[in-house]
């Protein structure tokens, strides 16, 4: 007779493989604003797909500034910032509460806001947060703003 272990466990589609951490993907745009703010002329590479006529779709790289997380405030004393995850406001506090971080009054500043937000990232401080921004992400897909 075999002496097999058996585990409910299935292998991992290559497209869910492929996929990134909602830490991965906030870390990334942490990242594209920290070199925004040292580096206002930045781009980010991205992949278009355009419908071509003869043949299929065109595959384009196109080289963009990410959009920025943070602003002057309305009286001009402080940046303001708000941690994204894509387009979606990560609520860190919780529904409905203020999520804009007040992040200091210059660049440098910013950058160690961003830096001290992507150690708790990191540590995973922020997991029900950013797993609630994926699910809204999610499903606002296919909806115009």
């Amino acid at each position: 007779m075999l002496q097999l272990k058996f585990s409910d466990e299935k292998k991992v589609l290559v497209s869910e493989a492929r996929k990134k951490s909602p830490r991965q993907v906030v870390l990334d745009g942490i990242h594209n604003q920290v070199e925004l703010l040292k580096n206002p002329s930045f781009t980010v590479e991205r992949v278009r797909y355009s419908k071509g006529a003869e043949n299929g779709n065109a595959r384009q790289s196109i080289s963009r500034p990410p959009q920025p997380w943070f602003w002057k405030s309305v009286t001009g004393d402080n940046m303001l910032l708000e941690i994204r995850y894509g387009r979606t406001v990560v609520e860190l506090q919780g529904q409905g509460m203020a999520n804009t971080v007040i992040a200091g009054k210059t660049n440098a500043d910013a950058i160690k806001v961003l830096e001290q937000i992507a150690t708790a990232v990191k540590a995973g401080e922020l997991d029900e947060p950013l797993e609630a921004a994926r699910i809204k992400a999610k499903n606002r897909r296919g909806k115009v703003e």
